[in-house]
């Protein structure tokens, strides 16, 4: 698929004179689009979000870290590198182990190994996110991944800030 994405776009000149590049990013379009839309083979539901990026649904069960960065480091090609990083939230008790470190930087080398061309790593803890949506007020400070940009939590849409949520359900440990 993301070959003949690729090749749809090939030689296409945009009103500048430049060359379109075809990507897999999702932009902000990710959860206002999908609302309207059918269910997708992929076991997302009709009008659920779609994941982030270039990212496992969230609607679908993952087998592991290592599985998803593979998977999907494997199906990255350079005609399609403009935008959609491989979007990851992983727990942030990660980081409180003596090699948590080190598994972390292994994940990101066996992702370059593998061909994949960008990977965005997001720390997180879902029931910090669950009590700054209740008291904003403790959480001003609480900054988190949207999209290809941080923004503060709690300054979010109600909609992002759910679907933030919702990919913190799926982190890895």
């Amino acid at each position: 698929v993301l070959a003949l994405w690729a090749a749809a776009w090939e030689g296409l000149r945009n009103v500048r004179g430049g060359l379109w590049r075809p990507g897999t990013g999702s932009a902000m379009f990710y959860i206002r689009h999908a609302e309207h839309l059918p269910a997708t083979p992929d076991g997302r539901l009709a009008g659920e979000p779609f994941p982030a990026n270039y990212a496992p649904s969230l609607t679908v069960p993952q087998t592991g870290t290592v599985s998803v960065v593979r998977d999907f480091a494997r199906a990255c090609r350079p005609e399609v590198c403009n935008g959609g990083p491989l979007t990851i939230e992983i727990h942030d008790s990660v980081f409180r182990e003596p090699d948590g470190i080190g598994k972390v930087a292994h994940l990101v080398a066996l992702f370059l190994r593998e061909g994949g061309h960008q990977l965005q790593l997001n720390a997180i803890d879902r029931n910090q996110l669950i009590e700054a949506q209740k008291h904003p007020e403790l959480h001003r400070n609480l900054i988190v991944r949207v999209w290809g940009w941080s923004g503060c939590f709690v300054e979010l849409d109600k909609v992002f800030q759910d679907h933030i949520i919702r990919r913190a359900e799926m982190s890895f440990q």
